[in-house]
């Protein structure tokens, strides 16, 4: 039986629990490789374009949300390990201690029920440290203030600062969960859909699957109002996208630029 001499994670550990112990495990066990499709075909782009634009009035994009995922440089992942003390004095020392949170402290909706910007970084649970931001759709476009966009800049720069983190040559940064091998990072939409287009816009969702999109009721929400309708809101989450497909599919959404 397989295990990482490094960690001393066993095979069926890591079948059982789906987490890397260590950065070496993602060189030592099996496990599903990403989708490396590099461009959505033109008719798929088009069949959404298409569905988009004739129910116009029946979706509504509520909100962007992108997290990315770290683990320490050389040293063992929460699963056996969270670091959380020495994870707290990297976000000090890099000026970002402030932004800190509970997981009980960071939500989609303030207290009357509307969408409002959140970030804010997690430590220890499934990575050592994890940096959220959910932006309201009133926000994608290019009305944020420049202080955030300053702020944004440093926070980038401290998840991609090679020296600080756990990462592989032809693998990149490595997140415990395997499907977050590369840049470790998934972005998501809220959208709140009429009841009657619901059908239609999965089946056209379920082509693209092969590109790494999920689709899905959102937990958080499921129905709610909006205005005098009752809608379902739906998430749709994107693992590690490349560039052009992010390109592509965020473009018909009316979010390119956002991230």
């Amino acid at each position: 039986m397989k295990f990482c001499r490094f960690c001393g994670t066993k095979e069926i550990q890591f079948r059982k629990s789906g987490k890397f112990g260590c950065v070496h495990c993602a060189q030592i066990f099996n496990f599903p490789k990403p989708n490396r499709k590099t461009k959505i075909q033109e008719n798929k782009i088009k069949n959404l374009e298409s569905f988009l634009k004739t129910n116009t009035n029946s979706i509504q994009l509520l909100s962007f949300r992108t997290r990315i995922t770290r683990n320490l440089k050389s040293s063992l992942f929460p699963y056996y390990d969270p670091m959380i003390d020495k994870s707290k004095q990297l976000l000090v020392e890099n000026g970002l201690g402030f932004d800190l949170v509970q997981d009980t402290d960071f939500s989609f909706e303030n207290s009357v029920g509307d969408f409002e910007p959140r970030t804010g970084f997690y430590l220890g649970s499934e990575d050592h440290i994890r940096w959220e931001v959910i932006t309201p759709h009133s926000l994608t476009n290019g009305n944020q203030n420049l202080l955030w966009e300053k702020k944004k800049i440093s926070i980038f720069r401290f998840l991609f600062r090679n020296s600080l983190w756990a990462k592989l040559p032809g693998i990149g940064f490595v997140s415990s969960c395997p499907s977050n091998l590369g840049a470790g990072r998934r972005d998501s939409l809220l959208l709140g859909l009429d009841p009657e287009v619901v059908s239609e816009f999965f089946s056209i969702l379920q082509t693209l699957s092969e590109f790494g999109i999920e689709f899905a009721p959102s937990t958080d929400h499921r129905m709610r109002n909006i205005g005098k309708d009752r809608v379902l809101v739906v998430k749709i989450s994107w693992k590690n996208a490349l560039a052009v497909q992010k390109r592509q599919f965020y473009k018909i959404l009316g979010l390119l630029g956002s991230y």
